[in-house]
C-alpha cells in the first residue's frame, strides 16, 4: 500500500514537472537541508529579510515626485500659509482667471493690478506691473538681473552660493513677494482697494 502511494505522488510530480517547465525549473533550483530547520519567511525587498510596517509602506506607496522646489517652499522659518500660496503656485492651482476658465467658469478676464491684459498666473506673478517692481526691488538688494521664462525660474536663485542664513532669507523674501501680489490682487478684486 505504502508503494502504491509513494509510485502515485511521483507520477503525479513526474506529470506536473512535464506540464509547468517554469515550476520544474524553481524546483531543481531548491535545496533541501539534511538537518531539520524550521522554515522562514523572508522579504526580499528589505535588508535583512524582516518586514516592517515602513517596509511594507514603501512597498505599497506610490513613487512620489520630487521637486526640487520644494524644500524651498517648505521650511520651518517661513510661514505655513504664505508656504501654502507658494506651494498652489508651483502646482498651478491658485484660482486665477485663466485657471478658473480652465474649470469651466465663463468669466471676463482682467488683471486686477494693472487692468492692463487678461489674468494668467504667469503675468499675475512676473509680467503685471506691480510685480515688475516688487521682483525689481529684490534683484537690486542682491545686485543681480532677475528674468523669469516659468515659474519655476524663481527657485534658481537660491541656487546661488549663498551662506545658508541668506538662502534662508532669500526664500522668505521670495515667498513673501508671491504672497504680497496675491494679497493686492484679492484686496483689488473683492474689496476694490488699491495698493501701491
Amino acid at each position: 500500500m505504502c508503494d502504491f502511494i509513494v509510485d502515485n505522488q511521483w507520477s503525479v510530480l513526474v506529470a506536473v514537472t512535464h506540464l509547468f517547465p517554469t515550476i520544474n525549473q524553481i524546483v531543481l533550483q531548491l535545496t533541501i537541508p539534511k538537518v531539520d530547520v524550521e522554515d522562514k519567511r523572508i522579504w526580499k525587498a528589505s535588508i535583512f529579510g524582516e518586514l516592517s510596517f515602513k517596509e511594507a509602506y514603501l512597498y505599497k506607496s506610490p513613487i512620489s515626485q520630487h521637486f526640487e522646489w520644494a524644500k524651498k517652499v517648505w521650511s520651518a522659518d517661513i510661514s505655513p500659509s504664505k508656504s501654502l500660496l507658494a506651494w498652489r503656485l508651483m502646482h498651478n492651482k491658485l484660482p486665477t482667471d485663466e485657471n478658473m476658465m480652465g474649470r469651466g467658469c465663463s468669466i471676463a478676464s482682467i488683471c486686477s493690478s494693472c487692468n492692463t491684459s487678461p489674468e494668467s498666473t504667469f503675468h499675475l506673478f512676473f509680467q503685471c506691473s506691480l510685480a515688475m517692481k516688487l521682483w525689481s526691488w529684490l534683484a537690486s538688494l542682491l545686485n543681480t538681473n532677475l528674468q523669469f521664462n516659468s515659474v519655476e525660474d524663481i527657485w534658481k536663485l537660491c541656487n546661488k552660493i549663498w551662506t545658508p542664513q541668506c538662502k534662508v532669507v532669500v526664500q522668505a523674501v521670495i515667498i513673501n513677494i508671491l504672497s504680497t501680489i496675491w494679497f493686492i490682487r484679492n484686496q483689488a478684486r473683492f474689496k476694490d482697494k488699491k495698493i501701491h
